[in-house]
């Protein structure tokens, strides 16, 4: 038989492995829920934890019986494999929803700063170099006509200049009242030795205007029907002007200046038509030739010339010398002299060389009166049937 110590000691012994295969069991237990804990596997079980993170220590095999609590093992760090995260060389960001769009908007921007096409680029020169061309002609146009404007202007005040000066250092062209040759002599135009006589003084006044216009009336309607220095002036003095409204067209204590188109109003009151013209400076020789025309048919003729060129250092201070009025009687073309009346002297019939003329004339655009007698209108008799 066996003694009662060693049976003693035979179940300590049994009880001790009993749990050593126990904590054995448990450890290794342990040491693979661990290992489970670290890796991800590549496919769940349906039965596993919904938590993941830890399996029973011992999966149960019987279906009876109340079942004990499933046993887990802290996943301690000094139990768990340590996780190990890989890096790259570029980070790659995460998506947003601005990298969704991005795509369409660099397309669109792409679009926008594209190349122009090779036609595109030869009609942007084209279209460029018709800008230019139109420019350089507004350019060069207006140059041209500043230039122009800027001669004549030029031209114009050395004119007058020159005017003047004839005027103060000119020659002393004293009027010259030669006997006038009759009128049938060669080459003369109008007749001057006829129309002499038709002649008015206008004295220290400014009356040139009117005494030219009954110098007119006289030469077309006779010496019976001209009316004299006072008799003008006082029809003048009670004739309401027709360029300004409200006054006579001469003032006799003013002594004002009598317009032409007023003196056109005095003609037509005495039966007579009348016009008036003016000239360019480069038209001299249409209005010479006009007013030889306007002799030749028997029309009277007023021009304004300047005095102080006609005249020169004898031009009468008196009166106003720059527009002078003065009637044209005729014309000889063979000696080219101009046969005038002038009212600012006492003596008819002057003759005036065609150049000195023609500068006294131009210095006031040749301004022209043409008069002719109003033809009488015919009246016509209606017999009843």
């Amino acid at each position: 038989m066996i003694s009662t110590k060693r049976a003693g000691r035979i179940t300590t012994l049994g009880f001790a492995i009993g749990v050593g295969l126990l904590i054995a069991s448990g450890a290794g237990a342990a040491v693979a829920s661990a290992d489970d804990s670290g890796h991800t596997p590549s496919s769940s079980s349906a039965s596993s934890n919904v938590s993941g993170s830890a399996r029973s220590a011992r999966p149960s095999t019987s279906t009876a019986g109340k079942p004990k609590p499933a046993r887990t093992v802290s996943t301690r760090s000094d139990y768990s494999a340590p996780v190990v995260q890989l890096h790259t060389g570029k980070r790659t960001p995460a998506a947003t929803a601005s990298d969704v769009t991005a795509p369409a908007a660099s397309a669109k921007q792409s679009r926008a700063q594209r190349l122009p096409t090779p036609v595109e680029v030869q009609q942007a020169i084209v279209a460029a170099l018709d800008a230019a061309r139109r420019d350089l002609d507004t350019l060069r146009s207006n140059i041209e006509l500043l230039v122009k404007h800027q001669i004549e202007g030029i031209r114009e005040n050395l004119t007058t200049l020159r005017y003047d000066l004839e005027g103060i250092f000119g020659p002393n062209r004293a009027p010259v009242t030669p006997d006038i040759p009759s009128d049938d002599t060669p080459g003369m135009i109008g007749k001057p030795a006829d129309k002499e006589q038709y002649f008015v003084y206008q004295g220290n006044t400014n009356r040139c205007v009117l005494m030219s216009t009954a110098m007119v009336i006289g030469q077309l309607k006779g010496i019976d029907n001209m009316p004299t220095a006072q008799q003008i002036t006082d029809e003048a003095a009670t004739t309401p002007s027709t360029v300004t409204p409200g006054t006579m067209i001469y003032d006799p204590i003013k002594d004002t200046y009598v317009k032409y188109a007023d003196a056109l109003a005095l003609l037509e009151n005495h039966g007579i038509t009348a016009t008036s013209t003016q000239y360019s400076k480069g038209q001299g020789a249409t209005a010479i030739s006009n007013l030889k025309a306007a002799l030749i048919a028997g029309d009277s003729v007023i021009v304004t010339v300047n005095a102080n060129i006609a005249w020169g250092r004898s031009a009468p201070g008196e009166v106003v010398t720059a527009n002078h009025a003065i009637t044209v009687l005729g014309i000889d073309t063979a000696k080219n002299i101009v046969y005038v009346n002038d009212s600012a002297y006492q003596n008819p019939g002057i003759a005036i060389k065609m150049d000195v003329f023609m500068n006294a004339w131009a210095a006031n655009e040749y301004q022209t009166i043409t008069a002719y007698v109003t033809p009488a209108q015919e009246a016509t008799t209606t017999i009843a049937a």
